[in-house]
């Protein structure tokens, strides 16, 4: 299987592919207002012209390289180009004042790969044996799991807990349109046609992430126009490694363990990185001046978040981000069902993906060592050529895979409401993982119940279950405390 793999992925077009696909992610990821998560909803649809192979090639490449490109434009613009890079900014661009711009994209990019590679090693250790384990799980299992994932999302996506409560539960509101899972009767349908199909999860997302953020690119935002230095810092780096690898492997080690909690996010792993880094240091007064450990921390937990993210997404069929949100919907699209299922009927798409993943890591050093200072001014587009663009793909992008005008309506819709949710600071991630997990929760509780001696005990006297329930009250209870500490640190300030 791996020679099978290897021979697909480097077929000369698919090599091509994914050299294109690094590239244009960390463009993508250096330009204010684009993200990973649009470029691959943007992209999704667009997989429909593909074979399998060549469509996660494409979006791993993308993936992979937008969650890096950010560092650049925050290093020598300090302007990040993604939410997770404003945490390298933060010793990045004092170190670009300084004069070492190029230090400081070395250890960026290095750090970006070296957290990249090792989440690859626990991406292919884990799931492999996760999908086997899975494959003896019954209803009772994976209700718990979906039940602990969004707990996870709700105590932990951002915004206040009630928010994160309200936007789950409207998220699952709107999974229960359509036909009955089990039953087949029509549920909230108001007499539309269109509605027996429920709301596809695939519009309905590129619609919340790309759509609303086309609305958002509409907005004023001030922009720098010079890059602030020049880059080369490759000696410089390999000679700081040293330095710098106890921070690189500690910081792959938390990315890639929040990646694999559901609904976390890389920018959570930047901050815990960050904070550790900050902590164990003998000069923690110097975070925030130009300390390599802080640009090195920030961006080996962001780029380790994409091996981990992919863990539950392979072996359980459970997103771990809004990236690998995107990435399950392109497997439903190409007729592939995320889970166990999927390494005993597409073992040879899996160790693919494995691969995939691995070059599109390495590929960063070339794109971030050599053409650093060629991709910050691309962060200078003006926006009115972007939104316009962005705007179009998102929209019709879902109508023309599906064939059918009710598609199209739901992207707008869908981009319609996030902008204005996200305006009151509602999360989105919750709403998305509903739509996707919500089903999943449903059916399997459903067909628990419909088991022998079926009660609270079916779910108590499990392990699984029980250890998921158990977790999902102290995820719960986590973010309770959470919100009271960053609340009476609020009144405290005042």
């Amino acid at each position: 299987m791996i020679v099978e793999a290897l021979g697909i992925l480097f077929l000369p077009k698919h090599i091509l592919l994914l050299i294109l696909a690094v590239g244009a992610g960390v463009i993508v990821g250096a330009v204010p207002g684009l993200t990973s998560t649009m470029a691959i909803g943007l992209l999704v649809p667009l997989t429909f012209a593909v074979t399998k192979y060549a469509a996660f090639i494409l979006l791993l490449g993308i993936y992979s390289g937008a969650m890096y490109g950010g560092a650049i434009t925050a290093i020598l613009l300090n302007l990040p180009g993604t939410p997770t890079s404003a945490v390298t900014a933060l010793d990045g661009y004092p170190m670009s004042r300084k004069g070492q711009g190029g230090l400081a994209i070395g250890i960026a990019t290095l750090s970006s790969t070296m957290g990249g590679l090792i989440s690859c090693l626990f991406l292919i250790f884990l799931s492999l044996p996760l999908a086997n384990v899975a494959i003896y799980f019954g209803p009772p299992e994976y209700f718990a799991l979906g039940a602990f994932s969004l707990a996870v999302v709700i105590a932990l996506s951002g915004g206040t807990l009630v928010k994160g409560l309200v936007s789950m539960a409207f998220g699952v509101m709107l999974a229960t349109i359509g036909l009955d899972p089990i039953v087949q009767f029509p549920r909230f349908t108001l007499g539309f046609t269109e509605l027996l199909v429920g709301i596809p999860e695939v519009p309905a997302i590129i619609g919340l992430f790309c759509v609303s953020e086309a609305i958002r690119m509409s907005e004023p935002m001030v922009m720098r126009a010079t890059v602030q230095s020049s880059t080369g810092g490759l000696v410089a780096t390999v000679r700081m490694l040293p330095r710098l690898w106890t921070t690189i492997v500690k910081s792959s080690l938390i990315g890639t363990f929040v990646g694999i909690l559901p609904g976390i996010g890389a920018l959570m792993a930047s901050y815990l990185s960050y904070a550790e880094a900050k902590r164990v240091s003998k000069q923690p007064e110097q975070f925030g001046k130009g300390m390599p450990e802080g640009v090195s921390a920030s961006e080996a937990a962001n780029n380790a978040v994409t091996g981990g993210a992919m863990v539950p997404m392979l072996a359980l069929g459970i997103p771990g981000d809004t990236n690998t949100l995107m990435i399950f919907g392109a497997m439903i699209i190409h007729g592939l069902v995320p889970g166990p299922s999927l390494f005993n009927e597409n073992v040879s798409l899996v160790y693919v993906i494995f691969g995939a993943i691995i070059l599109a890591n390495l590929l960063i050093l070339p794109f971030g060592l050599g053409l650093a200072r060629y991709i910050a001014k691309c962060a200078l587009i003006d926006r009115k050529y972007l939104m316009p663009t962005v705007a179009v793909l998102a929209i019709t992008g879902a109508s023309i895979g599906y064939g059918h005008v009710y598609y199209f309506w739901i992207s707008i819709i869908f981009g319609l409401l996030g902008y204005l949710l996200q305006k009151a600071k509602f999360p989105l991630l919750p709403i998305a993982m509903s739509l996707i997990l919500a089903p999943l929760i449903e059916r399997n509780f459903r067909s628990s119940l419909m088991m022998p001696d079926a009660g609270l005990m079916l779910f108590l006297s499990r392990p699984v279950p029980l250890l998921c329930l158990i977790l999902s009250v102290l995820v719960i209870g986590f973010g309770i405390q959470r919100e009271r500490r960053l609340a009476a640190q609020a009144g405290a300030d005042e």
